[in-house]
């Protein structure tokens, strides 16, 4: 397992300086090979950083990059608890940059099996830069703690059933997340900060606390962890 790399931000200022350090990492591989794949997150702290992100220059100029979703709820697209819809609202209120796409997780579909799958043949191998939110319980996208998607190792895009609601979604899995290039999670606040400080302690028990999969992954806080 990679050492797990921390970065700390200001408490008020985070969503731009975040959004800045993102982008950076999305125009490196651009100029590496001359197309990107993201993979967005949903949650509190992403609406934040997304009202952030679009106001950079830079985003609108951006050709080449492809958009996912690691994770949706089984909701229509213009639902206020769906990841897509509130990317929508946020990050591209104003439409796509031009030369970019966005890959809806179509989890709204009857067949959440189906759609699963249909999802996974979309997803490209490696993802370039994949954005996490963290849970308060631990969880990663939609990986909740004891949840049977946690040790998935064939298929790359599930269904599974939230303790939350909404609670029927559809999620990424661990073999994503070990192809991806760059992972960031995003832990804003005290409680997120406590939930990194307990996943450094027996990293391998991923069933109690999901997030010690991406103990390797740059962590993005904007409090100090306890000593």
């Amino acid at each position: 397992m990679n050492q797990t790399s921390i970065e700390h931000y200001d408490v008020e200022t985070w969503p731009i300086s975040i959004a800045t350090r993102i982008q950076n990492a999305i125009h490196k591989t651009l100029l590496e090979r001359g197309s990107c794949d993201v993979m967005l997150t949903g949650g509190r702290s992403a609406a934040r950083l997304y009202k952030a992100w679009r106001n950079l220059p830079t985003f609108h100029t951006m050709t080449g990059v492809s958009f996912y979703f690691g994770d949706e709820r089984c909701v229509p697209q213009d639902h206020l608890e769906s990841n897509y819809g509130m990317a929508m609202r946020t990050l591209f209120n104003k439409g796509l940059p031009k030369g970019c796409a966005i890959v809806r997780m179509e989890a709204d579909c009857p067949d959440r099996n189906e759609a699963a799958m249909a999802y996974e043949q979309k997803l490209p191998r490696t993802l370039d830069v994949l954005l996490l939110s963290v849970g308060e319980d631990g969880h990663i996208a939609s990986l909740f703690p004891h949840g049977s998607a946690l040790h998935e190792i064939c298929q790359r895009v599930v269904p599974v059933w939230s303790p939350k609601p909404p609670n029927a979604r559809l999620t990424i899995t661990p073999p994503v997340l070990a192809q991806a290039g760059r992972i960031f999670v995003l832990a804003i606040g005290t409680e997120k900060a406590a939930v990194l400080q307990q996943a450094r302690v027996a990293p391998k028990d991923i069933d109690d606390l999901p997030a010690r999969l991406v103990l390797g992954a740059t962590w993005l806080l904007d409090t100090p962890l306890q000593n």
